[in-house]
C-alpha cells in the first residue's frame, strides 16, 4: 500500500492531487435559505470509513479534490471554497465556477482551522490517508472521503452519481454520464485500430524512476480502458491487493513497452526523459505514440473527472489514429 501512495501523490497530489483556480465567492443569502428546503431528504452516502449522513442541503461546500470541483461545477453546484496545490494553474477542462480558490501546500493536508475559516456545511474530500484524518474533517462538517475503500480516487461516474443523490440532481447527474459515455462511443468509432491496443500509465522522473498504474480497477488506467486500450499485461502482473501503482526500476524500462504509452514528467523536463537507457526501444517511443503529460495536464488522467474526459480524448485523439 505504501508504494500505491507514493504514487498517488506523484500522479495525485500535483494535482492536489486536487486542484482548478477560480473568482473569489461565498454563497449567496438565496443559497443559505435554501439549506431549510422542505423539499430536501436526508441522503446517506456509503464510503472507505463507513457512511455520511447529510440531514439539509448543502450551501456551503469545500472541495479538496479536482475531482470533485469538476463535477460540481458541471452540474452548477455552487461551491464556497476549493482548495488546490501552491503551483496549480486554472485547468481548460473545468466548468467556469465561481469558488475562492485557496492555495495550499497539499490540499490532503489542509488544517482543520483552514477549513473552519468558511463554515462549511459539506466537505467533498477525497483521498484522506486514514480514519482519524476524516474524524477530524467530519467535525466541522459531514465530509465525503473515498467512496471505495482502498481506492486511490473514485471513477468519474460515481463521483457524478454521488453529487446527484447529494444535492437531488439525479436526472442531470445522469446525463451528465450519458453525455461523457457518448463521447467515449464516438472515440472509439473514430479510432477503430486503437482498440485493444495495449497500453501503460507511467510516471517518469528524468532520473530514471518510474511508477506505472498496473490495475484498470485505478481510475487512471480505468478510463483509458473504457476508451478500448488493453493494459499492458506485464504492468499489470505486478498488481496485488492494495497496490494499484507500483514502483519500476530503470532497470526494468522494458515493462513499459507497450503501444500506448501515456507518460507524465513532473517538472515537464520531456527531453531528459528520453536520455534515460532504453527509453528509445520501447515501442510507444519508436512508432511516436507517446503522450507526454506535465504537471498542468496530468490531473485530467490521473483524476479523471466526467469534465475531464473530453480533455483526455481530445490529447489522445492524434496518437490514437496513428495505431
Amino acid at each position: 500500500m505504501r508504494n500505491s501512495r507514493l504514487m498517488l501523490r506523484g500522479l495525485v497530489v500535483a494535482v492536489a492531487i486536487g486542484m482548478t483556480a477560480f473568482l473569489g465567492a461565498c454563497s449567496s443569502p438565496d443559497e443559505d435559505s435554501s439549506s431549510s428546503d422542505s423539499s430536501f431528504s436526508p441522503v446517506t452516502i456509503t464510503h472507505e470509513y463507513g457512511s455520511t449522513e447529510i440531514t439539509a442541503k448543502p450551501t456551503r461546500v469545500v472541495t479538496l479534490l479536482t475531482d470533485w470541483t469538476d463535477t460540481l461545477a458541471a452540474l452548477d453546484i455552487p461551491i464556497t471554497a476549493t482548495f488546490v496545490p501552491e503551483s496549480a494553474p486554472t485547468y481548460s477542462w473545468t466548468p467556469q465556477n465561481n469558488a475562492e480558490v485557496v492555495k495550499v501546500a497539499d490540499p490532503t493536508q489542509v488544517t482543520v482551522a483552514e477549513l473552519a475559516k468558511y463554515n462549511p456545511d459539506l466537505i467533498l474530500a477525497g483521498p484522506l490517508g486514514d480514519q482519524n484524518r476524516y474524524n477530524q474533517l467530519s467535525e466541522i462538517a459531514p465530509t465525503i472521503p473515498l467512496i471505495n475503500k482502498g481506492a486511490t480516487v473514485d471513477t468519474w461516474e460515481q463521483l457524478a452519481t454521488t453529487t446527484g443523490e447529494i444535492f437531488g440532481v439525479k436526472d442531470q447527474a445522469q446525463s451528465l454520464i450519458d453525455e461523457t459515455n457518448a463521447k467515449i462511443s464516438k472515440f472509439k468509432s473514430d479510432n477503430p485500430g486503437s482498440q485493444g491496443k495495449t497500453f501503460t500509465f507511467a510516471q517518469v522522473m528524468p532520473t530514471g524512476q518510474i511508477g506505472a498504474v498496473n490495475t484498470t480497477e485505478d481510475p487512471a488506467a480505468g478510463l483509458i480502458a473504457q476508451l478500448g486500450f488493453t493494459l499492458n499485461p506485464e504492468v499489470a502482473a505486478q498488481h496485488t491487493e492494495g497496490q494499484t501503482r507500483s514502483r519500476i526500476s530503470p532497470e526494468r524500462i522494458d515493462l513499459l513497452n507497450s503501444d500506448l504509452l501515456i507518460a507524465y514528467v513532473p517538472g515537464g523536463d520531456f527531453a531528459a526523459v528520453q536520455n534515460i537507457p532504453g527509453w528509445s526501444n520501447l515501442t510507444a517511443v519508436k512508432n511516436g505514440t507517446v503522450v507526454f503529460l506535465n504537471d498542468d495536464t496530468q490531473p485530467a488522467f490521473s483524476v479523471p473527472s466526467a469534465p475531464s474526459v473530453g480533455f483526455v480524448i481530445n490529447t489522445l485523439n492524434p496518437v490514437a489514429a496513428k495505431l
